[in-house]
């Protein structure tokens, strides 16, 4: 239920949004219009939204102060080329000397496409859940994954649920955000509450360049600057942000490695209960403070425009 890195999102609050998020059994009704089903045997994949708690609770939303969660999931077969290509050989073979001759090229898709079907229901599954974070008040929205095409995938199915409308975009900074990271490790104009962590990447600014990462490193040493005189630039940093996060912020102004400090945990997530929806419940709420804090945070350093 954590976020571990997170896409966000500046999320338009136009009358469809507000209406669709202004009923809470509403949106869970969408929802489950979309749920997602374990795929079928021939089928390589499958995706929709899932309860919430898993097997703990059928429902699929939380809502806590305009601030709603809900899950997506992703099943998928592996099937290996390797696998796939080996076999077919063999039955290319087999078949080209039965028929004495040379398979052409849609013959030999055609048996590709059988094999493919023969060894799915056999095939291994990996499922991935997926987090989505939405809130109405402020116009944010943040997708539990560091990749910005799975996101966008989820971002479509949510769309699809939302009966076509979704007007949520990647934030549009106003700045060069290398640059200004850059200026950080220089000890210039670092943000209130911000503080370097100790990891750090630096690109040259020339395309035939090369990346340097520094793990684990006071990023005020002269090796470290070093780099920026050599004419490189900051894509990726570690921040620690007020006593309360620390986190990778990328040049896509997407987040990772999210770690939440354990002092934040005690002084602000209650303890445990014997209800273990009500402590899930707890801990999204959490997060839905953090993630709002980080994302206005964002918005503001980084001059972005704002629907």
């Amino acid at each position: 239920m954590w976020f571990k890195n997170a896409r966000l999102y500046d999320l338009k609050l136009d009358d469809h949004v507000k209406n669709c998020f202004s009923n809470e059994m509403q949106l869970e009704k969408l929802l489950q219009d979309h749920a997602f089903t374990p795929c079928q045997a021939t089928q390589l994949q499958s995706s929709g939204f899932a309860p919430l708690y898993g097997n703990k609770s059928d429902l699929f939303v939380f809502e806590y102060n305009k601030n709603f969660f809900f899950k997506f999931v992703e099943e998928t077969k592996l099937l290996p080329a390797s696998v796939i290509n080996s076999q077919l050989e063999d039955v290319i073979i087999e078949k080209e000397t039965q028929l004495n001759r040379e398979l052409r090229q849609n013959e030999k898709q055609q048996l590709k496409t059988a094999l493919i079907n023969q060894l799915l229901p056999k095939a291994f599954t990996q499922k991935r859940e997926t987090i989505i974070w939405v809130n109405v008040d402020k116009g944010f929205c943040a997708v539990s994954v560091s990749s910005a095409k799975r996101a966008e995938n989820v971002i479509a199915h949510i769309r699809e649920a939302l009966m076509g409308s979704f007007p949520c975009k990647s934030f549009s900074p106003r700045c060069v955000i290398e640059d200004r990271m850059t200026t950080w490790v220089k000890g210039d104009n670092i943000p209130q509450n911000f503080e370097l962590g100790n990891d750090v990447v630096f690109k040259s600014a020339d395309d035939e360049g090369g990346v340097v990462r520094i793990s684990k490193e006071d990023l005020t040493k002269d090796e470290v600057i070093g780099h920026i005189k050599a004419g490189k630039i900051v894509t990726d940093i570690q921040i620690n942000y007020d006593d309360m996060i620390s986190f990778v912020l990328s040049c896509d102004l997407s987040v990772k490695r999210i770690s939440v400090f354990d002092q934040y945990v005690e002084k602000n997530l209650p303890e445990r209960t014997n209800d273990v929806i009500l402590d899930l419940q707890s801990i999204l709420i959490l997060q839905a403070d953090y993630l709002t804090i980080l994302s206005n945070t964002i918005v503001e350093i980084f001059n972005c425009e704002k629907a």
